[in-house]
C-alpha cells in the first residue's frame, strides 16, 4: 500500500495548483519566451535562431536587447552562460547602428562584446534591483537586434520590438474541477476491491 499511497499523493499534487509564469511569441520562425523566475528575475529564452526565416534568415550574431515596461528599478544585470553584463539604463537597442543608444526611457539595454554567436537555444537571466513603486513583470517590452556579420556597423535586418505579457500568478490546473472527484472515486473503487479480495482470501 505504501507505493499506492505515494502515487495517490503525487496524483493529487498534479491535480492541484500549477504555476503559469511564462509566455512566448514566434516571429520569423524564432521563439522568444519570457519567464518570471522570481519577483526580481526575468528569463529570456530565444529558440531556433539558426533556422530563422524571412528577413532574419542570414543572421549569425546576437547584437543587443533592451527591456522596458517592468516597473521601477535602479539597476539590472543580464547573464548568458558564464558571462554577465550590466544594463545600460535609459538606453535601447540601436535601430540604425549597433549596440545600445539613448532614448530608451525606463529601460535597460544589454550588449555583449564580442557579439554572441547565435545558437539554437539561448538563455538570458536578467536580475533587477527594484526601486520606487517596485517591479511589474506582467507586460514587459522586448527589443532585440541581430547582425549578419560580426563586423557590421549598422543594421541590415529587422529589429524585434513588442510586448510579451507574462502571467506570473498561480492558477488552478485544468483538472482541479473534475479531476479530483474522479480521482477520489477511482481510489474508493480500488480500496473496496482490495477489501473484498482480502475478505475472500480469509
Amino acid at each position: 500500500m505504501k507505493a499506492f499511497h505515494t502515487s495517490l499523493v503525487a496524483s493529487l499534487m498534479l491535480a492541484g495548483t500549477t504555476l503559469s509564469a511564462s509566455a512566448s511569441i514566434i516571429s520569423q520562425g524564432v521563439t522568444f519566451t519570457f519567464e518570471a523566475v522570481d519577483a526580481d528575475t526575468l528569463r529570456l529564452t530565444v529558440d531556433n535562431l539558426p533556422n530563422a526565416t524571412g528577413n532574419w534568415g542570414p543572421v549569425n550574431f546576437f547584437d543587443a536587447f533592451d527591456i522596458r515596461d517592468v516597473g521601477s528599478f535602479s539597476s539590472a544585470t543580464a547573464t548568458y552562460g558564464v558571462t554577465s553584463v550590466s544594463g545600460l539604463l535609459g538606453q535601447q537597442a540601436n535601430g540604425s547602428g549597433v549596440g545600445c543608444n539613448s532614448g530608451g526611457g525606463a529601460s535597460a539595454c544589454f550588449n555583449w562584446g564580442p557579439n554572441l554567436s547565435i545558437t539554437n537555444h539561448m538563455v538570458f537571466n536578467i536580475d533587477f534591483v527594484p526601486a520606487g513603486a517596485g517591479l511589474d513583470f506582467s507586460n514587459p517590452h522586448l527589443k532585440v537586434s541581430f547582425l549578419v556579420n560580426d563586423t557590421d556597423t549598422r543594421k541590415t535586418v529587422d529589429l524585434l520590438s513588442l510586448n510579451i505579457p507574462v502571467n506570473a500568478a498561480p492558477v488552478p490546473g485544468p483538472a482541479v474541477g473534475a479531476g479530483i472527484p474522479g480521482l477520489l472515486m477511482a481510489v474508493g473503487g480500488i480500496v473496496a476491491w482490495r477489501r473484498r479480495k482480502t475478505a475472500s482470501a480469509a
